[in-house]
């Protein structure tokens, strides 16, 4: 099914009517008919904190670079979003007419790519646990980064995720929990772009990995790895820390 991608960025983990206190089944029986469930993560490194408007009205007040909306409930219909710089009624930097939440679906925005050509990516998210395992994906979001391969304990270990290209999201995996120490290197090669310390993946919880930032030295957006926690809010996350560079 295709979307209207234009320019969507920020805009759709906005309309925040949020179910406080209810399981994700209450929610799940909520949104079948009338709900989407939408988050926005701001990934593109150089652009502002930002607002997001529906139909005029601000639904998203100052979401920064690196930063989850978290979920949020919003009916299922179409409306009108503008994103312009945080407290800020002019320039809209992004706006979409038309845009359609459909019912009974889970999505993150990303908002990637330097400001100058700021896209957004859209995933449809998982919201479901499985007892005994832990659930992860993979999205690279570094403009300048090659293709890369995800392996497990070092560059010539087992491959997470292979051959993953700027702007790709990769499907849910499923993992025993436990720690795991996680190395990228570039697509098809074994050298270690980077080695991160280890982290331990959590029994019934469910992880988007996000590439961040750019490989350039000479500017001020570090390479980083960030794990969003997709549970609850989707708001939590947590830095992957690098031990080398090689």
């Amino acid at each position: 099914m295709m979307r209207k991608v234009v320019s969507v960025v920020l805009s759709v983990g906005l309309l925040m009517v949020v179910c406080h206190g209810c399981s994700d089944d209450d929610e799940t029986n909520i949104f079948n008919e009338f709900f989407s469930k939408v988050r926005v993560i701001h990934a593109s490194y150089d652009a502002p904190a930002v607002d997001v408007s529906l139909d005029g009205a601000v639904a998203i007040e100052d979401l920064a670079y690196g930063e989850s909306s978290g979920y949020a409930s919003v009916l299922s219909e179409t409306y009108d979003i503008a994103v312009t710089p945080a407290n800020a009624e002019t320039p809209v930097v992004i706006s979409l007419a038309d845009f359609v939440f459909f019912p009974s679906e889970a999505i993150t925005v990303f908002a990637v790519n330097e400001l100058a050509s700021i896209q957004p990516v859209i995933a449809v998210d998982s919201r479901f646990i499985l007892s005994g395992k832990a659930r992860v994906r993979f999205v690279h979001a570094s403009p300048d980064a090659p293709a890369v391969d995800i392996r497990v304990g070092a560059g010539d270990g087992p491959q997470v995720f292979s051959d993953v290209s700027f702007t790709d999201v990769e499907d849910y995996i499923d993992v025993d929990p436990g720690a795991y120490v996680f190395v990228v290197t570039a697509a098809g090669e074994t050298a270690a772009v980077v080695t991160f310390q280890e982290v331990t993946l959590e029994d019934e919880t469910l992880y988007t990995v996000v590439a961040l930032g750019t490989l350039d030295a000479g500017d001020a957006y570090d390479f980083t790895v960030r794990v969003f926690i997709d549970n609850d809010d989707g708001n939590q996350y947590v830095d992957l820390v690098p031990v080398n560079n090689e």
